[in-house]
Formats: structure tokens, C-alpha cells, sequence
């Protein structure tokens, strides 16, 4: 039996996700088992139909890659090697006072106060006109500070003025091209509670947390609603907005989490999951993103039960034993439970490993500082994942 892969925050904290696996019944197993068949039936390896275009389902992620491959500006070497790998689904990190951080090598980034700044700065002007069919972007407002705190209804007025001016922007610009642009958060379970805090004893205000963080996103979603209203006629271009969970599994457990308890107090276009506490197998990842579907309310610009798995990752340093294996089976569930988009976790791996102390300062080119979620290693060789990925795109 493999170990089960938790987030990549768990891995480093030592706790587990095995307890959280509900008591079942013999007629649940019975369901179980033909969910296991479905899985099976999907796994890419062993369809017999003819797939999806997996180049426009499966996609990978660049952010604070701790090393390059060429002498280009960080953002644009990595989105081309995306395409140069075969995919055309890309997810980045998108925050005007983080760019320097999230994409540091060879660029010259000024200083920007807008989401709209950072959309017509050089880097992404280039990034957007490249082939992808579909981008997604980690988004925050520099006026969405203060996640749990008790603000005025000033505070969501000027959060919906922010994504509208982007959204706008982004229509107004690039309303020729066939491209989905989907706009999210980062983990929210950990945005609602603080990073690797488990709630195992939720605080007090745990309930007005939800309500504030679900009012934060209905201003988002008003801010795109409100720009996508007055995109041009017959715009190719398609912006969304998702609301990224990632602690479903703990609602098992009777925790409270965003999935349960923020999800249902507000519509969104897409749900994505940061699935790294189902990663145990391809049932329990099934369940989690039918736990989702429960609560979600999803729009109709990508219609009911919208969800997408925001991020997947395996640490091949860590855990080098049956990768491809491993994922032919989570994309197996992924397919079979109509994930519209999987994203890799990532293109250059961006993690260091903690077991190799003292680290060198970055640009780290021994892989042995790494912890390996990686398609492309330092020496710009593939990974195992890499392999496995680039001949699914290629099909």
C-alpha cells in the first residue's frame, strides 16, 4: 500500500489524512466499487475510446521556480516551455506586488498598484498572445488584504472596482482571442484559517470568518460580472472567476471548511481544488470532489458542478517509488469525475527539500536541494512526470 500524499504543507507538519476516511456501509462499498470501475475505465492509459485533447485539460504551473533554463524573462521562458512540452493549459501566480518574487529570473519588473498594471505590463502583454487555450491565474488585489477581518462595505466595493477595471481590460484587449482566462484564489481553507492551521478546535468566529470570506468573494465575482457584461459583441474571449478549496477531506471529520461552509453562501463561475489531502487514491479523490458538488454553486457561464483540480503535485525527490503509476491513477478519477482542468504542480520545481540543510541561495542547480515537483529538472532534463505528461499532450 503507498503511502498517501497530503499537502505539501502535511508532508513537512507529519500529519495524516487516513483518519479522515469515512465508516462505510456495505451498500457504499457496492457504489465504491463501481466508482473504482469508472476510475479504471479513465485512466489514460488504458482507455480504449478516443480521449480528450489532453493538451487542453492538463495543464502546468509556474511560480518561484528556484532556477531557469534560459536567458529569456522567467515568465515568458516558462510559458513557452509549457507549449514547447505540448500543453496549452498554463497556471501562474498573478499579483502586482508579488511579480518580482514569483517570477524573479531576468526580468526587470516596475512597480505596479493594479491588477489592470500588472495585465498590460510587457511580460504578460507577451504571456497572453502565446497559443494557450486556457490560462489560469492566482489573483488578489492589493485591497484584499485582511482576509478575517471585519470590514466596511467599502472594502468590497473597492475589491469589485478591482477585478472589474482587470476584467475589462482583459476584454478590451484580447477579446479576439479563443482563450479562457480563469481568475481564482489560493487555497482558501488556509486563507480562512491561516496557513497549516487544522482547525481540529475552530476558533469561536470560525462561522463569521465564512461569511466574511464568502462576502469577499461575491465582490470578485460582482467585479467580473459586472466587466463581462460589457464585453464586446461576439468576443472570443471568456473570463471566469473560481473560488479554490483545499482542506475537503477535513469536513469528514466535522471540521469546518470553506467547501461546506462558505461554498453555499455564494455563486461563483468554478470551484477549484488544491486536492493534496485526497491524494490517497483515486476513490478518496472521487469523494472529495463529489463533497464539493454538494455545496458548490457555480453559475451558468461554465454551468452546474463547474470544478477543476487548481493543483496537483507529486515530490518525486521525496516519494520516487510507482510515479507514473500514481498518476494515471488520480488523472483516472479526475476524468471520471468531469474535472474540466487539472494543473500540474509545477513546471521547475519551487520547493526546497528539507532534509538537505544547508541549502545554497537560489538559482539552485543540484536537484538534491529539491523537493521534486518538477516536469523539467535543473539540468533541463524531463522528470518522471515530465515523461508521463508530455506523451499524454502529445496524443
Amino acid at each position: 500500500m503507498h503511502r498517501p500524499y497530503l499537502s505539501r504543507r502535511q508532508f513537512l507538519l507529519g500529519t495524516s489524512a487516513l483518519s479522515a476516511a469515512p465508516c462505510l456501509t456495505s451498500s457504499a462499498e457496492s457504489a465504491n466499487a463501481e466508482v473504482r470501475r469508472l476510475i479504471e475505465a479513465h485512466r489514460p492509459s488504458r482507455r480504449t475510446d478516443t480521449p480528450p485533447p489532453y493538451r487542453d485539460v492538463f495543464g502546468t504551473t509556474l511560480v518561484d521556480g528556484k532556477y531557469f533554463l534560459t536567458s529569456k524573462p522567467n515568465l515568458i521562458e516558462g510559458a513557452e516551455k509549457m507549449l514547447e512540452l505540448g500543453t496549452r493549459v498554463g497556471k501562474f501566480w498573478f499579483e502586482p506586488g508579488r511579480a518580482a518574487r514569483d517570477n524573479p529570473w531576468n526580468s526587470d519588473w516596475r512597480v505596479m498598484a493594479t491588477l489592470r498594471d500588472l495585465a498590460a505590463s510587457s511580460y504578460w502583454h507577451s504571456v497572453f498572445r502565446l497559443p494557450f487555450t486556457t490560462l489560469m491565474l492566482i489573483a488578489h488585489s492589493p485591497n484584499e488584504r485582511g482576509w478575517n477581518a471585519d470590514h466596511p462595505e467599502a472594502y468590497y466595493q473597492r475589491i469589485t472596482t478591482d477585478w472589474a477595471e482587470l476584467v475589462g481590460y482583459l476584454y478590451e484587449t484580447l477579446s479576439e482571442r479563443p482563450l479562457t482566462i480563469i481568475l481564482q484564489n489560493w487555497e482558501g481553507d488556509w486563507q480562512l484559517r491561516g496557513t497549516g492551521v487544522l482547525w481540529e478546535t475552530p476558533p469561536p468566529d470560525w462561522h463569521n470568518r465564512c461569511v466574511r470570506y464568502a462576502r469577499r468573494l461575491a465582490a470578485r465575482q460582482e467585479g467580473v460580472n459586472r466587466a463581462r457584461a460589457a464585453a464586446p459583441v461576439g468576443s472570443r474571449l471568456r473570463v471566469g472567476h473560481a473560488a479554490e478549496v483545499n482542506r475537503v477531506v477535513d469536513g469528514w471529520k466535522g471540521i469546518p471548511t470553506m467547501a461546506e461552509h462558505v461554498l453555499p453562501l455564494v455563486e461563483v463561475d468554478l470551484v477549484s481544488y488544491s486536492c493534496y489531502d485526497a491524494m490517497e487514491n483515486g476513490l478518496t479523490l472521487v469523494r472529495a470532489i463529489e463533497t464539493i458538488r454538494r455545496f458548490a454553486r457555480t453559475g451558468p457561464d461554465f454551468g452546474p458542478g463547474a470544478v477543476y483540480l487548481g493543483e496537483i503535485g507529486i515530490p518525486e525527490n521525496v516519494h520516487p517509488e510507482h510515479i507514473a503509476e500514481r498518476w494515471d491513477e488520480l488523472l483516472g478519477a479526475a476524468l471520471s469525475a468531469r474535472m474540466l482542468y487539472v494543473a500540474q504542480w509545477q513546471l521547475y520545481c519551487n520547493e526546497l527539500d528539507p532534509r538537505t540543510t544547508p541549502h545554497p541561495s537560489p538559482p539552485i542547480w543540484d536537484p538534491r536541494y529539491l523537493r521534486g515537483f518538477w516536469l523539467i529538472r535543473p539540468d533541463g532534463s524531463l522528470s518522471e512526470t515530465g515523461v508521463y505528461f508530455r506523451q499524454l499532450w502529445q496524443l
